[in-house]
Order: structure tokens, then sequence, then C-alpha cells
């Protein structure tokens, strides 16, 4: 089972007309609001001085599309502003639920990069926009499940990204207030090890989340980024999925046996970060399935899939186990 490429990729470029997306714009992620595709999406400047250093700065970017392939209406949604993300807002991941649209990224708050201080946040967009520091921890690439699970809200994130291997866990809470509380993180990261997913297959792998989790009639499908060989010349990166259990998300049924997509195509092997794609965000449409993906490190891209056929093998390998 592979995924195919959408012919008019990549679909986001920098636009040099923006000078806080004039060098890079990757990573999107895309969630349906009000009956159209929203993309939010990372954003990196040319070379600015931001507290006495000179460096291409991350912004989080938004832009809409009917067809979820030609995206338009771009603008800078969240800045690098706070103390704890002032130095780049990263590989964003939104969610509408309860009627806020909530997004979580990366937050980088000292430079040079130091891993205690690549942390996740959120931003909250509901009346007025509020913003919080979500880990005290190393982590990115959180996500939230688009519907509660037995009542609770729902995330998915991977810790300890900057000192690998890398954790995917996940955390459930009865408030959404309880995100941004020190303590419960606190003790999640104590107990990281019974919110851990079996998703690395080699010592060598790097396990990092992707898209957030799609909900599917089988339970939830989580596109994830498996990076084989980590740190050394011979990386590849590959998209994979994995069917998590319905109500008991931490619970693997199956995962894809082959990458559904490696660097092949000239945006994907040539950029920023070369021979590098990473799955960003995930909608269906349908019976397709839509990835959206970063292409090395510098243009959107969107790869695609017959959703039933993906989960008859997903169920397949879980019937075999």
């Amino acid at each position: 089972m592979k995924l195919t490429r959408n012919q008019f990729n990549p679909i986001l470029s920098p636009d040099s007309n923006n000078e806080w997306e004039s060098f890079a714009t990757f990573n999107g992620n895309v969630f349906k609001k009000k009956g159209a595709a929203h993309m939010v999406y990372r954003a990196m400047s040319e070379y600015r001085r931001v507290g006495g250093k000179e460096l291409r700065v991350s912004s989080i970017g938004h832009a809409v599309s009917q067809d979820g392939v030609t995206f338009q209406d771009r603008s800078l949604l969240i800045r690098p502003e706070r103390p704890w993300d002032r130095f780049g807002c990263e590989d964003p991941r939104a969610v509408h639920i309860d009627g806020k649209t909530i997004v979580f990224y990366t937050a980088i708050g000292a430079y040079p990069f130091v891993s205690s201080h690549i942390r996740v946040g959120v931003a909250i967009f509901d009346s007025k926009p509020e913003y919080h520091l979500v880990t005290p921890f190393n982590a990115k690439a959180m996500a939230m499940f688009s519907e509660k699970i037995n009542g609770k809200y729902a995330v998915i994130l991977s810790a300890n990204t900057d000192l690998p291997p890398a954790t995917v866990g996940v955390a459930m809470f009865d408030q959404l207030e309880e995100l941004w509380s020190n303590e419960f993180w606190t003790n999640w990261y104590q107990q990281l090890a019974e919110h851990a997913l079996p998703l690395q297959r080699l010592e060598t792998d790097q396990i990092e989340v992707g898209a957030a989790p799609v909900k599917v009639k089988e339970g939830w499908l989580l596109i994830y980024c498996r990076i084989q060989n980590y740190g050394k010349p011979n990386m590849i990166f590959g998209i994979e999925a994995a069917l998590l259990d319905g109500t008991n998300p931490k619970k693997v049924l199956a995962r894809s046996q082959n990458p559904l997509l490696i660097p092949k195509e000239g945006y994907e092997v040539y950029g920023t970060v070369p021979n590098v794609i990473f799955p960003s965000g995930a909608i269906i449409v349908g019976e397709e399935l839509r990835v959206y993906y970063g292409g090395a490190d510098t243009v959107c891209a969107l790869a695609t899939c017959h959703l039933p056929t993906l989960m008859k093998s997903l169920m397949n390998i879980y019937a075999a186990f």
C-alpha cells in the first residue's frame, strides 16, 4: 500500500512578498471548519535579529481552501513573542472542538537550540486568543483527538524528541485547563512508559507523531513519521500508519509493515533539509485519505490513498496478530 502524490505538488511554497514566510512554508496541518479546509503551517523568515541573535525565525501561518488543494488567504496566525517561544513557533497541529480552535505547536525558547527549551505550546482561539506553555519537558508534535474519548479530552505527543529515542504517548484530561498544568505533566512524565505507544521497531528508529489522529469506524488512524537509522548519514524518512483502539488509544491494533511514502521527488529530495518528508496533517474526503506533509523542510505537499484499501490492509495485519 502506497500513497500517491498530488499532481499539483507542492501545494504551498514560500512567498517572497511576506517576510515572515519568505524562506520556507512546510509541515502543514489541515482541519475542517464551516465547510472549508483550514491549513496551519510552519512559516520561516529570512535571517532576522532576535535577542541579539541572527537566525531564521519560524511562525505559524494560516491559509484557507475550498477543495483542500489550492490554499489562499494566507495570513500570520501565531507570532513568536512570548518568553517560551520567542525564538520560534514550529509545526502546528490544530483541531476544532467544543466551539474552540486549539493549535498546538513546538515552542522554541532559547537559541542556540537546547532540548530543555524545545517544548509544546498551545494557542486557543475562542472569543479572544490565549497562549500557554504546555509541557515542562522536551517534547514536540502534540495533537488533540477530534472527539472526546470516554468523556475526556485526549492528546498524543512525542516526548524526548531531542533526547532520542523519542517516546510517543497519550494523555487524557477532564478539563481543558489541565493542558497547561505543570503538576499534571510532571506526574505524566514520571510515568512516561505507562503512556507510551509501542511503535518503535528498532533501537535505531526515531518515531514522531505526524498528523492528529483521524476517526475511522475501526478506531483511530494515526499517520506518523518513522526515521530509520536516525542521526546517521543513511537516514530514511518514511510516512507510516497505525490503527489505535477507539476507546483506548494507547492500544495499537495494527501498523503498516512498510512506509507509505519515502522521499523521491525533487521537492522532497532538495531543499533546506534534503531527503525529508514529514506527515503533519490528515483528513478524510469521501473514501480518500489525504495526507499533508512537508517536503525538505521547504514546502507543503499532499499525497492520497483509497481509505478502505488502507484500512483493509491494516485490518489484515490486525487479524494476523
